[in-house]
């Protein structure tokens, strides 16, 4: 049986490619791995697949410097090598900065670091907003949208130079979406109005705060 080369690709989501939702989006890497000629590796079965995965699939709206995509392929090929035939066919908006060997600890991915632009709040309404013992809203859950806490996954907000960046809990015990704090912000801040926002998110985190 031929065995499969395992590697993982780090690219960028911005511009009009924010729009793509995640189900377009492994259409879009099907036809640039078709495109790119990358000999990707498939499923076995009636319904063969290609082995391709994404680790924290991104919201639409969303641009990120740090989208993770795992795939397999049935050649010896150079991480360049790979890199080169990504910069080739990739569409506008999405953009490979890097390729390496193996399989990143997805399992472990604790943490995603976002910059979020909007009308900021003063430093003394955030250190009264992050004092607050709990901050109730609707926030989308596997059974739906129900009314939950979340002040448990915020685990800093700072304001910066035009932005704030939120270091908030991601994976598949908790996930936080800044657009959910923003609402909570609206919310709980007297006199703060967010306006529209625009999210990027900057960093993904293992529980132990190493970035992958």
């Amino acid at each position: 049986m031929l065995q499969n080369n395992h590697f993982y690709a780090r690219y960028k989501k911005f511009g009009r490619a924010k729009y793509i939702s995640h189900l377009d989006m492994v259409r879009v890497f099907n036809r640039v791995f078709r495109r790119g000629g990358i000999p990707i590796a498939y499923s076995e079965g009636f319904n063969p697949h290609p082995k391709i995965s994404f680790a924290l699939p991104l919201s639409v709206f969303y641009e990120s410097e740090c989208e993770i995509m795992l795939f397999s392929v049935t050649e010896s090929i150079s991480t360049d090598e790979l890199l080169e035939r990504f910069s080739t066919v990739m569409p506008e908006g999405l953009e490979v900065i890097e390729v390496k060997e193996g399989k990143p600890d997805v399992k472990h991915l604790s943490y995603c670091l976002y910059n979020v632009y909007c009308n900021m709040p003063t430093q003394s309404q955030l250190d009264a907003f992050l004092n607050l013992g709990s901050m109730i809203v609707p926030k989308k859950t596997k059974s739906g949208i129900k009314d939950t806490d979340i002040r448990g996954d915020i685990t800093d907000i700072k304001i910066e130079d035009g932005y704030m960046t939120m270091l908030l809990s991601a994976g598949s015990q908790a996930n936080l979406k800044p657009d959910v704090v923003i609402k909570a912000m609206n919310k709980y801040i007297e006199s703060y109005n967010s306006g529209d926002c625009e999210y990027l998110r900057k960093s993904i985190y293992t529980n132990d705060m190493v970035e992958i």
